[in-house]
C-alpha cells in the first residue's frame, strides 16, 4: 500500500505543514493537470476539483500544477477539492507561446532535469542552453540525455560541442533499453525528475523503458525532418520501481524565456567576466578602444556563436522586462475585482 512518502513527502515537509496548521485539509500531490481539475495522490489516487478561488480567481502561476503539494478538501462522501497550493519549493516555467506576457509553469518541486535531443535533426546546442538557463532558475539539476544514439556514427563530435557546458552526459537510444540504467541511476528514491525536450526526441519512449510499462503511447518520427508528434498530451507524474517518480511532459516546439537578464549572466559568466576588463565601464562592445569582448571575438578566446546565443537572449529577456513592468503596472491602475484580495494560493518553502 502506498504512502505519501512513496510521492516524495518528508519530515521536513511534514514540519513544514504543521506549522501551516491548516483545517479540515490533508496534503496531496498532484500527479496530473487538466485544467478545472487534477489527479491526486492522498496516498490514494483520485479526482480532486479546484476551489472556486483557485479555478476563478487565482493567476495561472497559482493554480495547482504537476508535481505541486496541495492543501485538500475531502468529504464523508468521497469528493475533493483542492483549496490551496502550499510547500512550492521550485517551478520550471517558460513564458507562454505568442504575444501574451504571461508565466506558464511546466512543473513544480523537481529535483533533477533531463533534457533529450536526439541525434538526429533535432540537436541544437543553443535550444539545449535554453533549457538550462530555465532550469539554472529554478535550482533543478541538469543531466542532457543524447538519445537515438543508433542515428549516428560521429558520437564524438556531439560529445565535443558540449564540453564547455561540464554537465552530466547520457548518451541512450530508448527503443533497445540502452542508457536507460544510467539515467535511473540519477534518481535518488524521494526524487522527482523531469524529462524535457522537443516533439520526437524520445521522451515517451524513455518513460516507459524507465518505468518498465506502455504507460505513455509513442509514435514514429517523420524520416522528413525528423520531426515527431505530441504524443504526450498532458503533463503526468510516475512512480518509478527504484522509489523516485518522474514527470513526462510534452514536447515543447519553442522554450520562450522567462527570468532576468541578472540570472542569465550568471550562466555566462565566462562572458561577464570579458566585459568585466573593458577599458569603459559603459562599453557597449561594438566600436569601443579597448573593448575586451571585441578583442576576445578576434583572437578566438570567445565563441562567435556562443556570444550570439548570449546577446539573443539578453535581448529577449530584456524585451519582456519592459513588458511585464508594463502588464503590471496596468494592473495596478485597474479596480480590483471582488474576491481578488482572497486570490492568492499560499505557496512555502518545503525547508529540504
Amino acid at each position: 500500500m502506498s504512502t505519501l512518502t512513496d510521492f516524495g513527502w518528508t519530515p521536513a515537509k511534514q514540519l513544514a505543514w504543521d506549522q501551516l496548521e491548516l483545517s479540515d485539509v490533508r496534503p496531496a500531490r498532484v500527479i496530473a493537470d487538466f485544467g478545472t481539475s487534477v489527479k491526486i495522490a492522498t496516498p490514494h489516487i483520485i479526482t480532486a476539483e479546484l476551489s472556486g478561488k483557485l479555478a476563478h480567481y487565482a493567476s495561472r502561476d497559482e493554480t495547482p500544477k504537476v508535481g505541486d503539494w496541495v492543501a485538500v478538501n475531502i468529504t464523508d462522501g468521497g469528493a475533493a477539492t483542492v483549496e490551496s497550493v502550499v510547500l512550492r519549493s521550485n517551478e520550471i516555467a517558460r513564458k507562454v507561446a505568442g504575444k501574451q506576457v504571461l508565466k506558464q509553469i511546466a512543473a513544480a518541486n523537481v529535483d533533477i532535469a533531463f533534457v533529450l535531443l536526439s541525434l538526429d535533426n533535432d540537436f541544437s546546442v543553443e535550444r539545449l542552453k535554453r533549457f538550462l538557463y530555465q532550469l539554472s532558475v529554478s535550482n533543478v539539476k541538469a543531466v542532457i540525455v543524447l538519445n537515438k544514439a543508433d542515428k549516428t556514427d560521429d558520437l564524438a563530435s556531439y560529445l565535443t560541442q558540449l564540453n564547455e557546458l561540464k554537465l552530466p552526459i547520457v548518451v541512450s537510444t530508448a527503443t533497445d533499453g540502452s542508457g536507460v540504467t544510467e539515467i535511473a541511476g540519477w534518481i535518488k528514491s524521494g526524487d522527482t525528475a523531469i524529462l524535457l525536450g522537443s516533439s520526437g526526441v524520445g521522451k515517451s519512449t524513455l518513460t516507459n523503458k524507465l518505468l518498465g510499462r506502455e504507460a505513455q503511447s509513442t509514435n514514429d518520427v517523420r524520416e522528413s525532418d525528423s520531426t515527431g508528434k505530441h504524443t504526450t498530451v498532458h503533463r503526468e507524474l510516475f512512480q518509478l520501481p527504484g522509489g523516485g517518480m518522474l514527470i513526462d511532459t510534452p514536447g515543447i516546439r519553442e522554450l520562450q524565456l522567462w527570468g532576468t537578464e541578472s540570472e542569465l549572466d550568471i550562466n555566462y559568466d565566462d562572458i561577464v567576466d570579458i566585459t568585466q576588463q573593458c577599458k569603459y565601464k559603459s562599453c557597449r562592445h561594438t566600436t569601443e578602444e579597448g573593448c575586451a569582448i571585441r578583442q576576445a571575438l578576434a583572437d578566438g578566446s570567445l565563441d562567435k556563436k556562443h556570444y550570439a546565443n548570449y546577446l539573443k537572449m539578453k535581448a529577449e529577456l530584456s524585451i519582456l522586462t519592459v513588458k511585464t513592468t508594463e502588464r503590471d503596472r496596468q494592473a495596478n491602475k485597474r479596480p480590483q475585482r471582488y474576491g481578488d484580495k482572497n486570490a492568492s494560493s499560499r505557496s512555502y518553502d518545503s525547508g529540504d
